[in-house]
């Protein structure tokens, strides 16, 4: 399993844009099943490994013209850096979507999670993976995950 870390200040940035958001980009499955899209960051792995959000229009990069904001994970910004972990995480590009007004376990939505730990002193936002598992935390800024 590895350990991916992503600023958690940049993630809140286009969660909050996929809520604002009154249209929503399909995910692969949404299309499979005839499902509605609702705010979801969605986790890619393509171009790199980042984080971005479906509402629709995408939100557009800082830096102007046609890309959209995204928040790479620390050191895969780069279609080579992901392909270097393939086998650990498996080698097809993938999206999958992180639901963000949908309950946890614990209750709360991921949105919640997102705000209260940014309040509380979090930096980042930590997913672990590899082929057949995701799992996401909040750490401080030197990665502990608390």
């Amino acid at each position: 399993m590895i350990q991916r870390r992503f600023a958690l200040r940049d993630v809140l940035a286009v969660a909050e844009h996929a809520i604002a958001a009154r249209e929503h980009k399909p995910s692969f499955t949404n299309s499979l099943d005839g499902t509605t899209p609702t705010p979801a960051l969605w986790f890619v792995g393509d171009e790199g490994l980042y984080l971005m959000s479906n509402g629709l229009p995408g939100q557009p990069h800082p830096d102007g013209g046609d890309r959209l904001l995204v928040v790479y994970a620390d050191g895969y910004h780069t279609a080579m850096s992901k392909h270097a972990i393939a086998d650990e995480i498996g080698g097809d590009d993938f999206c999958e979507p992180l639901p963000l007004l949908n309950l946890q376990p614990d209750g709360a939505t991921l949105h919640a999670q997102l705000t209260a730990g940014l309040a509380n002193g979090r930096a980042l936002v930590v997913i672990n993976l590899d082929t057949t598992l995701m799992q996401l935390y909040l750490a401080d800024a030197q990665g502990v995950i608390q």
